[in-house]
């Protein structure tokens, strides 16, 4: 069980974050602990937390916890909230995430190769909602861009992590790494 002073600088940063959410890096340097120290933290008071009755509920999203709204209250007042991360994406759009989110990381060449025309302004509108970024590049000739899924990525899908994406059973990883290949 956690001193009530840490829950408190615990629930305390997680509503100062608000949608950023709480970062294990930042909450390990703000308690001035090892990382795994700061995550056993979080994790207890997660733990704590969400077995009350309250009507909000913390939750994982990568390497960062988020304060949200519990699922039955979320759809109380679901219409008076809109929240930008939860844009309608479209087909092209969704059909562009994917890609990257199973194949990360891509390039825009390979993305454009899959998906056989181009991504220019699906990606840019993807970067701009913060679902992907492109802060890596390849080490080759022109050094293109990679593209990876965010944190806000698995936060709109309800993930944890990657591994939590569902298993492709039509095409294996090791297919388009060949497909790309050629």
């Amino acid at each position: 069980m956690l001193l009530d002073e840490i829950k408190k600088i615990i629930e305390a940063l997680l509503f100062m974050k608000g949608e950023d959410g709480l970062n294990i890096e930042y909450f390990s340097t703000f308690m001035e602990v090892e990382p795994h120290e700061a995550e056993n933290m979080l994790n207890v008071f997660c733990e704590e937390y969400n077995n009350a009755n309250n009507s909000l509920i913390i939750k994982k999203f990568g390497t960062t916890y988020k304060m949200l709204l519990r699922d039955e209250m979320a759809e109380v007042i679901k219409k008076a909230v809109i929240s930008k991360n939860l844009v309608k994406l479209s087909k092209a759009s969704l059909e562009t995430l994917a890609i990257i989110a199973y194949n990360q990381p891509i390039t825009k060449v390979q993305i454009d190769k899959i998906r056989g025309v181009s991504s220019d302004s699906i990606l840019h509108s993807l970067v701009s909602k913060e679902l992907v970024v492109s802060n890596k590049t390849l080490d080759t000739i022109g050094k293109p861009k990679l593209y990876e899924t965010t944190d806000i990525f698995l936060d709109v899908f309800g993930l944890e992590s990657l591994e939590q994406l569902p298993k492709s059973e039509i095409v294996t990883s090791e297919e388009i790494n060949k497909f790309l290949q050629n």
